[in-house]
Formats: structure tokens, C-alpha cells, sequence
């Protein structure tokens, strides 16, 4: 019987506490504010970069030897045509000397040859001579014409001796214009051995030393870095595809490297690349910046962490990011709950709302606004929509009808924020301007000096 007393007694209390305290679960709002005010919004873009050399020229060796001399070293200035090492020379010396041998007797053989060319020219005058004397000689009956034709015979032979000679000269003097391509081409290998700087400037990287042995059978090898001026420098930025689209040429870049954390150094956008890169599924372009280095603290290879200037507002009205959030939040939740009320223009109803329209032409656009209803298949909605921008030139103001096509075309952002007057919040539209990480600006000198919502807090009573 207790035990029954006591289970009942329970139940009471359980349904006493489930019904009364529904006073208890009443909750209250809470609001954190800032005054509105006004100050300076900069539009940034951040990325990382590596330093480099504007004009930088890798010196490498077209020939494979031994490092003889070795004539530069780090950080030494060079001007155009000093010698900087020199590979062996010796083989390509004898070369050299093999081709010019080549040549000398080559030359011998012209000589030589030239002479005979005299010889059988000589001989084929006699023939030619001694024919002329058979003819003479077959008219009067002194030589049969047996003997005629032989001195015809030796003529011919004679002429073609000489046109022999003539050949073999040509030979030989095409033989001689190969060989001094041969040699042509050994002496400019000779001269490779000599490395010299291609441009002036100052040696920033030397890979060789004295004696070491280079190879070039399938790519050319790395000597030297020279650096033709360092009093200008460049960084590759890679910044990523969705602030790409804020990058141009000429904006202002602010960059610090880890060797002087409290300097601050500036830029300039030269290039923007068009070929992407891609990594890890991370789209990224690369910005080339131009950066003034007149007292040389900048070196090659540093890491620089930049700032592109993007755009600049000066002393306007700026609210903070999360009101803008808030309200955003606020102004969903309220469309929400009138179109669980009533019907809802949507999109066009925000829009609306945008224009600050007097409550005569909401009318008169929700008038000419047409039923969907009407067209469930959506046949004609674009002869529906153009009958509505027909209906909205008539009802909008001059200024109106701007706002709209800025709004419509992207000119114009709008936005929330939410106002507490009276410990009442108020959702009102604002034109939303150029935002930071903190702040953004919009159009409203007005709300100047008051309380907007930041944050919003539930307080169980």
C-alpha cells in the first residue's frame, strides 16, 4: 500500500513539472552591439612567393673536359667576355693542329695538281698542232689516213687529260673547303673551352671547382649563376583561382622576409601568368612582382609573405562582418516564417524590399507580378518576365530603376544589418561596399553613432 502511495505521489510530481514550467522555458534575447562609426577598409589578398633575380643567366659548358682554372667565385662582379674558368685544351688543341696539317697538304696537292693541269695542257696543244699538220699532209699524199685518225685519237686523249686534271683540282679544293669547316669547327670548340661570362654582372652561384670533371653527353651543365643587376629583384607569387580575379597589373604589394621580421618591403604586380598549376587538386596562378632592392638586403631564394593592395576605402561607414552575418541570418529566418503565413514573392519580394518601395507600388507590383499557377510548365515565363520589367518601368522612380539594373547586374551588393533601437532590433537594407577581413563598408552616413546587433545570445529565463 505504501509502495502505491509513494509511485503515485511521483507521478503527480512528474506531470506537476511537466505542465507548470512553462513559464520557466521562456527565453530571452540577448544582444552584444557596436556602435556604428566611421574609418578606412582595405581590400588585401594574401600569398607567398620566393625571391629571384630579374635578369638571371645560367653559364654551363657545351664541352666535356677537366676544369684546368677556375677564375670567379661567389658574389664576384664580372663584366661581359671575362674569362671565368677553362675547361682542358689540349685535345681540342691537337684537333686544331690535325686540321691545319690537313690543310697544308691539301694545299700541296693544289700546287702540285696546278702544274699538272700546265703539263697536259702543254701536250694537248702538240696534238692539237700535229693534227692540224696531218690534215695538211693527207691532202698532199703524205700520210695515209690511217695515221690521220691516229693523230686525231692523241688530241682527243690529250683533252681529255686535261679536263682529268681539271676534276681532280676541283676535289681537292672541295676537300680543302670541308677540312676548313673541320678545323672551323675545332677551333670553335677550342674556344669553348674557355667559359666566359655572357653578360655583366655578379656571380651568385658557382657549382664547380679546380679540377673536377665535366659532362655534357645529354644536357648542358651548371657552372655559374650570374645575376645581372640584384638592385632589382622579382618574386613568383602563386595566388590561388578565387582571389586570382582581383589580381592587376601595377597594384601595390607589401612583402616581409623571415631575415628582417620588422621590415616591410614593396612591390609591384609586373605579369600575371595564365597557366595554372595544380596542386593537389588546388588551382593556383602565378604573379610575378617587381621589388626595388637599392641597399641589397633582398637576396635570392627568400620566402616573402605578401599583401596585394586590391582597393583602398577611406573614412566611410563600415559595420562589423558578423552583423552583417547576423542580420543575413535574421532575414532568412523572417522569410521563413512569412511563407509558412503566406505566399511569398520570393526573390522578387527581397528585391523589392531592396528598392525601398512605398507600400502603393508593392501593391502594384505583386498586381503585375504573374501567377505561377498559370503556368506550371513554365512556358512562358520569359514573355511573364518581360511583361513584368514592362510593369516596373512604369512604377519605379528614375532612381529606382537604376538601383534595380545595378542590383540585377552585380554592380550593387545588398545586404542586412540589424539595428537596436529601444532594445528592439530592426533588420534594414543597406548597400553593401568594399570588405576586408573585419569590416565592410556600406551606404548609410545615417546609421552613423547607432547600435548594431554583432551577436545574439538565448538566456533561458
Amino acid at each position: 500500500m505504501n509502495k502505491f502511495i509513494i509511485a503515485a505521489t511521483a507521478l503527480a510530481l512528474t506531470v506537476f513539472w511537466y505542465f507548470i514550467p512553462a513559464e520557466n522555458n521562456q527565453v530571452e534575447f540577448q544582444y552584444q552591439t557596436q556602435v556604428l562609426a566611421t574609418g578606412d577598409i582595405q581590400k588585401t589578398v594574401g600569398a607567398t612567393g620566393a625571391l629571384a633575380a630579374v635578369d638571371d643567366l645560367v653559364v654551363g659548358s657545351q664541352l666535356s673536359g677537366q676544369i684546368t682554372e677556375l677564375l670567379v667565385d661567389f658574389n664576384d662582379k664580372v663584366e661581359k667576355g671575362q674569362l671565368l674558368a677553362r675547361i682542358d685544351p689540349r685535345t681540342f688543341s691537337a684537333k686544331v693542329d690535325q686540321y691545319q696539317a690537313q690543310i697544308a697538304s691539301i694545299d700541296a696537292n693544289i700546287a702540285l695538281q696546278k702544274v699538272t693541269i700546265s703539263m697536259v695542257q702543254l701536250s694537248a696543244s702538240l696534238a692539237q698542232r700535229d693534227l692540224v699538220r696531218g690534215q695538211g699532209l693527207v691532202a698532199s699524199n703524205n700520210i695515209s689516213a690511217e695515221e690521220l685518225d691516229q693523230l686525231k685519237t692523241s688530241a682527243a686523249l690529250a683533252d681529255l687529260d686535261v679536263l682529268k686534271a681539271k676534276a681532280e683540282l676541283d676535289a681537292l679544293t672541295a676537300s680543302k673547303a670541308s677540312t676548313l669547316a673541320q678545323l672551323l669547327q675545332a677551333q670553335i670548340e677550342l674556344d669553348r673551352t674557355e667559359i666566359r661570362a655572357p653578360i655583366s654582372g655578379i656571380v651568385i652561384n658557382r657549382t664547380i671547382e679546380a679540377g673536377q670533371t665535366v659532362a655534357s653527353s645529354y644536357n648542358t651543365p651548371e657552372l655559374f649563376v650570374i645575376a645581372k643587376d640584384l638592385s632589382q629583384m622579382e618574386i613568383e607569387a602563386y595566388v590561388d583561382e578565387s582571389d586570382i580575379g582581383f589580381i592587376t597589373s601595377g597594384q601595390r604589394v607589401d612583402f616581409t622576409v623571415d631575415a628582417y621580421p620588422q621590415a616591410k618591403f614593396i612591390g609591384k604586380v609586373r605579369q600575371i601568368r595564365q597557366y595554372p598549376e595544380t596542386d593537389s587538386g588546388v588551382v593556383s596562378y602565378t604573379v610575378i612582382i617587381s621589388a626595388p632592392n637599392p641597399r641589397g638586403q633582398l637576396l635570392p631564394g627568400m620566402t616573402a609573405d605578401l599583401t596585394v593592395r586590391i582597393d583602398t576605402a577611406r573614412n566611410v561607414v563600415r559595420v562589423p562582418n558578423s552583423a552583417i552575418r547576423i542580420a543575413a541570418r535574421q532575414a532568412s529566418l523572417n522569410s521563413s516564417n512569412e511563407r509558412s503565413g503566406k505566399q511569398s514573392m520570393g526573390k522578387m519580394g527581397e528585391l523589392m524590399d531592396q528598392l525601398d518601395l512605398t507600400e502603393q507600388q508593392r501593391q502594384q507590383v505583386a498586381a503585375a507580378r504573374p501567377d505561377k499557377g498559370a503556368d506550371p510548365m513554365a512556358r512562358n515565363r520569359e514573355q511573364a518576365r518581360q511583361r513584368l520589367d514592362r510593369a516596373l518601368k512604369q512604377i519605379l522612380t528614375s532612381e529606382q530603376q537604376q538601383r534595380l539594373q545595378a542590383l540585377r547586374s552585380g554592380q550593387v551588393k545588398s545586404g542586412y544589418v540589424m539595428i537596436l533601437e529601444d532594445s528592439e532590433p530592426k533588420l534594414m537594407h543597406v548597400q553593401l561596399g568594399l570588405s576586408d577581413d573585419q569590416y565592410t563598408q556600406i551606404d548609410g552616413t545615417a546609421l552613423v553613432g547607432k547600435a548594431v546587433v554583432t551577436q545574439i545570445q538565448q538566456v533561458k529565463l
